[in-house]
């Protein structure tokens, strides 16, 4: 019997992003059955990823920690474990898969047998057509011979699967298709909002119903308790609330997912204070805390209102990414408006700063998985980082090069942040690129931005087969795009703040 394996769980085990398995599907070297694909055909395509038997528990706690990563955490994320009853659950599902698998296997060596048995009686008996009889038996038990020497090493991707299966339950959404898994007790919101995916919700407490799925097949527990009631049909169907249900083992469930920035609603949100950080001299980070039942709804890379102390309005890209909880970071440069000043003399921990949006189209493109070129101007960094962050922990791009033209020091103000993406992910490159002392802290001119963009020529020979993400000050967008238009680029790849 032919083990399937959805995206998610080929890309875990043969430790590549997610995006890296779907190219294989759209480019045929791997065939999808109904979103699923054959560990043979994986093995085949990965041949290097087995691990030999010897090493197999030294390497499992290696496995673990790459299998359950957060993306832009990955060699820093901690396994949390299920608990007794949820991995006995997990390992009674596998049993009786087991089970199914051995019935399966004595029907087929049956039937083998029969064939065989049946094709010597009737070479014996049919004069007239004993020698195609004894050709297919001949056929018959040297194509078996070969398939019995010539087996793909697929065991150890099997165990890897069946680990994974153990230690994690994976949540397959429908019709969207996302997929990703869940850690310990974690509800399943609580999982698919980590990873910076835009489901539908509201209180997420149990009261207004938003998380509302339908569960299709698997196992799910309730974790808390919700006041929300359900109708009779809607029990006989099987709904339940996202936010107060984990998976024991995969599921599949039908749940809304916005599709656009058109279906996330305007929402107005009263927030505190966490910090302000004062980066450089130049640039100030905001950290807002919300209600931990009335978060933020937003897509990476949109901007919000904020509105503080007498009245002081601005609207700011929202530098963190969805998959922050109830964090929201604000890149604030340091200038002489009322705004800025307020906030780096007045504004203190714990005020109040009320949050209108979300708003804006610079979003990522959910349905592309090139590689992705994303630049930034100074603070053009903040949508940027959204972005970025979105697209690691979503495993949305085989490949990410950042590049950060910085006007205003020698180094950008979160150039470490950037160092330790470098430094921990295999498909993250990191470039800064420093003209201050052409710029002298202002938007750099055509001919020093016509060379920035140079650079990118010499380090991607083919820029038509990427997605570009640009944050750079407007005077230059539309020097911007003739640049990239020239390089072969469309207007679906190349996308501006």
């Amino acid at each position: 019997m032919a083990r399937l394996l959805s995206a998610s769980r080929a890309a875990s085990i043969v430790g590549v992003p997610r995006g890296v398995i779907q190219k294989h599907i759209q480019n045929g070297e791997l065939t999808s059955f109904e979103g699923k694909i054959k560990l043979s055909q994986l093995v085949a395509l990965y041949p290097d990823s087995e691990i030999e038997k010897n090493d197999m528990a030294e390497k499992i706690e290696e496995f673990i920690a790459s299998a359950l990563k957060r993306a832009r955490y990955a060699k820093f994320q901690k396994l949390i474990t299920p608990d007794t009853a949820t991995l006995a659950s997990r390992v009674a599902s596998l049993i009786k898969e087991l089970a199914e698998a051995k019935k399966a296997l004595y029907h087929q060596q049956q039937l083998f047998s029969q064939l065989q048995d049946y094709l010597a009686e009737e070479s014996v008996s049919n004069k007239q057509n004993a020698e195609v009889y004894q050709s297919l038996r001949d056929w018959l038990n040297t194509t078996s011979n070969n398939l019995a020497t010539n087996i793909p090493q697929i065991d150890p991707l099997l165990q890897k699967d069946d680990l994974l299966r153990i230690m994690a339950a994976q949540v397959h959404i429908m019709p969207s298709g996302l997929e990703y898994f869940i850690e310990g007790k974690s509800s399943i919101l609580e999982a698919g909002l980590t990873t910076g995916s835009a489901l539908n919700y509201g209180c997420s407490n149990g009261n207004c119903g938003k998380c509302k799925a339908k569960l299709v097949s698997g196992k799910i527990e309730k974790i808390k308790q919700h006041e929300y009631v359900f109708s009779q049909a809607e029990k006989s169907q099987n709904y339940f609330l996202m936010c107060s249900n984990t998976a024991v083992t995969d599921i599949e469930i039908e749940a809304e997912i916005a599709g656009s920035e058109d279906d996330i609603p305007q929402q107005s949100l009263s927030t505190k204070v966490k910090k302000i950080d004062a980066i450089t001299k130049y640039v100030s980070v905001l950290t807002l805390k919300t209600q931990r039942t009335n978060r933020l709804r937003f897509f990476a890379g949109q901007q919000v209102k904020l509105t503080l102390g007498n009245n002081l309005v601005q609207t700011l890209p929202i530098a963190s990414c969805p998959c922050d909880e109830s964090f929201i970071q604000f890149h604030i440069e340091n200038n002489s408006s009322p705004f800025s000043r307020y906030i780096n003399t007045e504004l203190k921990t714990n005020d109040a700063v009320k949050v209108d949006g979300p708003s804006g189209h610079f979003i990522l493109d959910k349905d592309s998985t090139r590689p992705i070129i994303f630049i930034a101007v100074d603070t053009g960094f903040a949508p940027i980082k959204s972005l970025i962050e979105n697209a690691l922990s979503l495993e949305a791009a085989e490949y990410i090069h950042f590049y950060w033209i910085n006007t205003q020091a020698e180094k950008p103000y979160l150039h470490n942040v950037c160092r330790a993406w470098n430094d921990a992910l295999d498909n993250f490159k990191y470039t800064a690129i420093n003209v201050a002392h052409l710029c002298h802290n202002a938007p750099p001119p055509q001919d020093v931005f016509s060379a920035c963009l140079s650079s990118l020529i010499k380090d991607h020979a083919d820029l038509a087969s990427v997605d570009i993400y640009s944050a750079i000050p407007k005077p230059l967008i539309e020097f911007a795009n003739t640049f990239f238009m020239a390089q072969g680029l469309d207007t679906e790849q190349v996308h501006f703040n």
